[in-house]
C-alpha cells in the first residue's frame, strides 16, 4: 500500500510554489471506482464523479493547476498538482495559498460527498465508515525528469494493474515503486521558478490557446462553425463547440511540443471521454436544443514543430 505519512517531510511548506504527486487510496482497498478489462480502466459513475471533483479544484483554489495526467484507478486515484505562489499576480481569493493538505482535504470531502449522494440515489455501493483513507501519500516532484517518469507511470498505471501495490491480487513490484521509495532527502527550494519543477502558468496557458487557435482554424476551412470556445459549465470547460452540417460537434483539443509522451489523442482518456458525454449533455440542455440532436466527439490533435504545426482532426474520436 502507499505509505501514508503525517506530518511528512519534517518542515517542508507545502503550501510553496511546486509540483506534487498525489495518491488517494479507498478505505480497505474496495474497488468501488470501476474495473480494469483488458488494460483499460472502465470507470463507473462513481469514478467519473472522482475525476470531475480533481478537475474542480482548479475552480475552488487560485492558486493550483491540476496536471492533465491523472488517473482513477478501481480503489485509488493518482495525480499531479501544481502550485502556484500566493505572490503571483492575479491570484485572489480566500482559498489562495491553501496548503496541499487543504487541498487534497477538499477534494476527499467533496467526493464523498457525492458518493455518499449515488448511494441513496442511484444505489452505487456503499462503503464502510469512510470512502477514502484517513491521509493521503504525497511526493514532491523534483525536477522535469522526475515529472516525466511521473506522468509516465500514471499513463501506463491501467495497463499495469497486475504489478499494482494497490491490487489485492497483485503478481509482482512495478520499478516505480522502488524509483519512488529512493528519494530519502527533503528536495531544495530553487528560486526564481518558484519551486521544484513547477511550469509556469502563463507558458502552458499560452500552449493551449495557441493549440486552440490553430484548431478553430483548421475546423473553419473543413466547414465546421464555431460556436463556442472554452464554454464553461459547472461540470468542466469544452474547448470547442462547433456544427457541421446539422451536427452538434464537442471538439477536445489537445497540443503537445512533441511526440515523446505519444501522440495528443492518446491524452483523451476513458475518463475524459465520459467527462466531455457529460458536458455534452449539460451544454444540449442548457441551450434547448432537444433530445433528438445529433451530438459528435471530434479531437483535433496538434504537434507544435520547430517551423509548422501538425494539425490532425480525428472526427467521431469516440
Amino acid at each position: 500500500m502507499w505509505p501514508r505519512k503525517a506530518p511528512r517531510l519534517a518542515g517542508y511548506d507545502y503550501s510553496q510554489e511546486g509540483a506534487y504527486f498525489v495518491t488517494v487510496c479507498v478505505q480497505n482497498r474496495a474497488c468501488l471506482l470501476g474495473r480494469i478489462h483488458n488494460g483499460e480502466m472502465c470507470l463507473n459513475q462513481a469514478g467519473v464523479a472522482v475525476g470531475r471533483w480533481w478537475q474542480e479544484l482548479e475552480r475552488k483554489f487560485s492558486s493550483v493547476k491540476v496536471d492533465e495526467y491523472y488517473v482513477v484507478m478501481p480503489n485509488h486515484f493518482h495525480g499531479i498538482v501544481f502550485l502556484a505562489s500566493s505572490q503571483s499576480p492575479g491570484l485572489e481569493g480566500a482559498h489562495t495559498g491553501a496548503p496541499l493538505e487543504k487541498i487534497v482535504q477538499w477534494f476527499k470531502t467533496m467526493s464523498t460527498n457525492e458518493y455518499m449522494h449515488g448511494i441513496k440515489e442511484h444505489g452505487w455501493k456503499p462503503f464502510k465508515d469512510h470512502l477514502w483513507q484517513r491521509s493521503f501519500y504525497e511526493h514532491v516532484i523534483r525536477n522535469d525528469a522526475a515529472l516525466n517518469r511521473i506522468r509516465e507511470y500514471i499513463r501506463y498505471n491501467p495497463q499495469k494493474w497486475e504489478l499494482d501495490r494497490e491490487n489485492p491480487r497483485a503478481t509482482g513490484v512495478d520499478e516505480f515503486d522502488r524509483w519512488l521509495a529512493s528519494f530519502q532527502s527533503k528536495p531544495a527550494v530553487t528560486h526564481g521558478r518558484g519551486g521544484p519543477a513547477c511550469p509556469p502558468s502563463l507558458a502552458r496557458r499560452q500552449l493551449g490557446d495557441q493549440g486552440e487557435d490553430l484548431a478553430a482554424a483548421a475546423l473553419k476551412k473543413q466547414g465546421y462553425k464555431i460556436l463556442e470556445r472554452n464554454y464553461v459549465t459547472p461540470l468542466g470547460e469544452i474547448d470547442l463547440v462547433a456544427r457541421q452540417g446539422k451536427t452538434l460537434v464537442i471538439v477536445e483539443v489537445k497540443t503537445r511540443k512533441s511526440l515523446r509522451f505519444g501522440s495528443p489523442q492518446e491524452a483523451v482518456s476513458a475518463a475524459k471521454q465520459q467527462r466531455l458525454r457529460r458536458l455534452a449533455e449539460y451544454y444540449v440542455k442548457q441551450k434547448r436544443l432537444g433530445e433528438d440532436v445529433s451530438v459528435r466527439f471530434d479531437v483535433v490533435a496538434i504537434v507544435l514543430g520547430e517551423d509548422q504545426a501538425q494539425v490532425e482532426i480525428i472526427p467521431e474520436a469516440f
